[in-house]
């Protein structure tokens, strides 16, 4: 087992506190956090007021979202490593896990009560397939 904290970011002030949270974690166990955001597929989006290209993939937004993250919590922990992968959030986090052979996966909590639980959420797919544990931070 590797000393990674694998955390899943997709933007939002939630995932932020998640990711503030696990770097807390990772810095406090002297863990490396793996920030990870996934695409479920390939996509173009058009922003034609945009100075230069008017076209920005996908997987530039992930990469966008995970390196504005770790930019964002270098005053937290020292060793960071960031990947954006185009699959399911939940399944991408389970499979970077696995191939990092992380010590613990850290979600947040949204979309994993009410309605969401019911329907599904990235913190209880996580739950199901962790090869590792799983710290899920309370966010909502």
């Amino acid at each position: 087992m590797a000393n990674i904290v694998v955390v899943g970011v997709d933007g939002s002030d939630s995932a932020l506190h998640a990711a503030r949270c696990a770097a807390e974690m990772a810095e406090a166990l002297g863990a490396t956090l793996h920030i990870v955001t996934a695409v479920n597929r390939a996509s173009i989006e058009e922003f034609p007021e945009r100075p230069g290209a008017s076209q920005v993939t996908s997987g530039e937004m992930a990469e966008s979202v995970v390196a504005n993250v770790a930019d964002q919590l270098r005053d937290v922990v020292h060793l960071i490593s960031t990947n954006s992968l185009q699959a399911k959030p939940a399944v991408a986090l389970v499979e970077e896990a696995e191939r990092l052979e992380a010590r613990v996966i850290v979600v947040g909590n949204r979309r994993s009560q009410g309605l969401g639980r019911v329907l599904g959420s990235v913190a209880s797919g996580v739950v199901a397939h962790a090869p590792c544990d799983v710290y899920i931070v309370k966010t909502v």
